[in-house]
């Protein structure tokens, strides 16, 4: 640009020189030469200026065919159609009438519709054009007001106009019309008529045409601060305010002047071509400040949406929120606020890896996306949980959306790396009149959510002021389950494991947790809390621990330890069980490892290298309830079982439902096939037992022999070679000496 402005520093006096060396040779002639062009420029001026007004009139007065008929009408100011306004205002005037931009302005003169260069617009983007409009669009209301006033119906002269503006150092033909009715009498009269707006910039081939068609010569177009050639005629743009904006410039007719017009060509030339160069520079400028505009939106999107999906963040959703809560301080009406969490997530990152887990909440982020309403808001607030808002509903709407959303979400998923299936639970919480603040709401979804979780998962729930009581006591008990496993103050107990005879073969290790203050907690609360908490290894090592250290007492016998997925996926768990082999002195011939079905669900070569290196070292294999989960023929032959252990579920149906019965046979009969021992567990009744015996199952567990008791009360059992007999209606029957049997099943 430095360099352009040297050129034309340099340029400027060697044409001040021509100019006065021409001036000075044509002296004589000037004062008649004058006159002549004098006259022929007055009547070039008003005749480009009349082909100016007439190109833009024209360019309005295409716009009639769309404008003016019962539709344009019905789909703004009555009911606006925003299909119908994008077809026509948009592409129509685009594609047929060559505008660049285009604007529609409601009843109360705002812009409700932009469009540029083919496609819809930011309203903000083209706020400028608009406001330097507002004169052109002001005078047309005004006419056809006046006609309307003086109860004269609208013509097509007065219903459209069009000018030529000077806009960002440019001249655009402007057209604006009236949405109008055709018909003189039509009801849709009485509706405040819509505008639209069509612009584009005035064109070379445009000015060529218009000096060709009234014959004047090098036509051009003049920014500010840009000199006129010497003796043009021109034509002014002005803004409200008189500041001249740009003019049009040509060589008009000088009858007199020939030479002058001969030496005036060169400097005209030289003018045309300053004006292309700071064309250039200027659009490059422009590219330039677009350039910068662009990263800055792409810096605030970023600030303001999650990487992964590109929805709203934690930031963006609470200004949402808050906005929400304010409208509905001032609207009335009510809000929901759904937290919703992925099921199980944590082990699909766990198996398949990070970007499994990445992919899968891609999915169902688009899932969810195509669910909900367009004004409402769907955010993720990090890991697996989203949370939507969503508008102008009540708790009939939201629970509908909820069940859409986890009958949406739920199934199986195919990622790159595998399959797997997913499902969410959702928590609803919902605000009315801004009578909550939106921390608050947030926590309240988020309350509901981890109930929606405790009800076994796969379910919504809305919050309930009892809610907070229950996380206040979950706060309690993960609290003091976290000191209690950390000072070892959980109770191991065993449950016998006895054949038909009262002989016990086994024992199975079962936890128990008494709280300081709340007393006992069930087994079936604390060990999913600690699995939630992150608690499940250093429990599920404290429980081995405790077993491998009792089993030295009770020679002969299989310890039986359940071991959860979550220890299985630690890397470092065969590293600790080892590591207790050693500590303890134990054998592991002498520790049967429990697990259940959901362990081998995803069917990883990880899960198969763990349990082949258990077996390798000498522990056994127990599929613990056989039958409840994802029961395959496949797991059985493909992973290193030896024994598998009927559900409770099955056996509690004995002598009840025949199906159970044949169930168990079949389980029986399959375990055979395939060289497996098999227990039975939740035996409480001597029914149970004599039909379980006619199966082929001969191993039982359950309350009918024991309930789960300390070790000490094993060590009496074990002394003496005693047996268990049965617990009947009035207690324990004496037990009766026994014979240890060596079989380990």
């Amino acid at each position: 640009m430095k360099r352009n402005s040297g050129e034309l520093k340099l340029l400027a006096p060697m044409a001040l020189i021509v100019v006065v060396a021409v001036c000075a040779l044509v002296g004589s002639l000037w004062v008649w030469a004058e006159q002549a062009d004098h006259m022929s420029r007055d009547r070039e001026e008003k005749l480009v200026m009349l082909g100016l007004n007439q190109m833009a009139d024209d360019h309005s007065q295409l716009m009639t065919p769309i404008t003016i008929w019962d539709k344009a009408v019905e789909s703004t100011a009555v009911k606006y159609d925003e299909t119908w306004v994008k077809n026509n205002i948009g592409d129509y005037f685009n594609n047929f009438l060559n505008f660049e931009s285009n604007l529609l302005l409601n009843d109360k003169g705002e812009v409700v519709f932009a469009y540029k260069n083919g496609k819809e617009a930011d309203i903000a983007r083209l706020a400028g054009a608009a406001r330097q409009t507002s004169s052109l669009v002001a005078g047309l209301r005004q006419t056809y007001e006046d006609r309307r006033a003086r109860g004269l119906p609208a013509t097509t002269e007065s219903n459209h106009t069009g000018r030529l503006m000077a806009m960002n150092g440019h001249i655009y033909v402007v057209g604006a019309s009236l949405l109008l009715s055709d018909k003189t009498d039509s009801p849709l009269l009485k509706y405040k008529p819509f505008v639209a707006i069509g612009m584009h910039e005035l064109s070379s081939d445009e000015l060529i045409a218009l000096s060709q068609r009234y014959m004047v010569s090098d036509i051009m177009l003049l920014h500010p601060g840009q000199p006129r050639p010497k003796g043009s005629a021109l034509v002014a743009f002005k803004d409200d305010n008189g500041k001249v904006l740009a003019e049009l410039s040509w060589m008009p007719d000088t009858p007199g002047h020939t030479l002058f017009i001969r030496t005036l060509g060169p400097v005209l030339m030289i003018s045309l071509g300053l004006g292309l160069i700071a064309l250039v520079l200027l659009h490059q400028s422009q590219r330039a400040a677009q350039g910068l505009i662009a990263s800055e939106a792409k810096a605030k999107h970023m600030a303001l949406h999650d990487n992964l999906t590109g929805l709203p963040n934690r930031t963006l959703f609470a200004d949402r929120l808050h906005q929400a809560s304010e409208r509905l301080k001032r609207q009335g009406g009510h809000v929901a606020v759904m937290c919703i969490g992925l099921d199980r997530f944590k082990d699909v990152n766990d198996t398949l890896g990070h970007l499994a887990g990445d992919e899968l909440i891609r999915h169902n982020a688009h899932k969810i996306t195509g669910m909900i309403r367009s004004g409402d808001t769907l955010a993720r607030l990090g890991g697996d949980e989203f949370v939507i808002i969503q508008t102008d509903t009540d708790g009939s709407s939201a629970a509908s959306l909820a069940k859409r959303i986890l009958e949406g979400l739920t199934g199986t998923v195919n990622l790159e790396s595998g399959q797997v299936f997913s499902s969410c639970s959702i928590g609803v919480t919902l605000i009315g009149d801004g009578d909550i603040e939106p921390a608050e709401a947030l926590r309240q979804a988020d309350l509901a959510l981890y109930r929606a979780k405790d009800l076994g998962r796969g379910q919504y729930a809305f919050f309930e002021v009892e809610m907070d009581a229950t996380i206040k006591l979950r706060k309690t008990l993960e609290t003091g389950l976290r000191e209690a496993i950390h000072v070892g103050d959980i109770d191991v107990v065993y449950q016998p494991q006895v054949d038909h005879f009262g002989h016990i073969v086994g024992v199975e290790a079962l936890c128990r947790w008494t709280h300081p203050t709340r007393g006992p907690v069930s087994p079936a609360y604390f060990i999913p809390l600690a699995e939630e908490c992150g608690l499940m290894n250093e429990l599920g090592t404290l429980i081995m621990r405790r077993a491998m250290q009792d089993s030295h007492r009770w020679p002969g016998l299989k310890v039986a330890v359940n071991v959860s997925a979550t220890q299985m996926r630690n890397q470092g768990f065969l590293a600790t069980i080892k590591g207790l082999l050693s500590e303890t002195k134990t054998t592991a011939e002498q520790i049967e490892i429990e697990i259940t079905e959901g362990v081998l669900l995803n069917d990883d070569n990880t899960t198969q290298m763990v349990l082949r290196d258990l077996r390798h070292m000498g522990f056994t294999i127990a599929l613990d309830d056989f039958g409840t989960g994802y029961s395959s023929l496949g797991y059985l032959s493909r992973y290193p079982v030896d024994k598998i252990k009927i559900d409770r579920s099955f056996v509690s149906n004995l002598g009840v439902d025949p199906e159970a019965e044949a169930v168990i046979r079949a389980i029986v009969k399959l375990s055979k096939a395939l060289n497996l021992n098999i227990v039975a567990e939740g035996v409480e009744t001597r029914a149970q037992k004599n039909i379980l015996r006619q199966t082929g199952c001969n191993i039982i567990q359950g309350y009918l022999f024991s309930k789960p008791v300390a070790s000490g009360a094993i060590d009496e059992m074990m002394k003496n070679e005693r047996k268990l007999a049965i617990i009947d209606e009035e207690g324990y029957v004496a037990p009766k000496a026994i014979k240890m049997t060596p079989r380990m099943s």
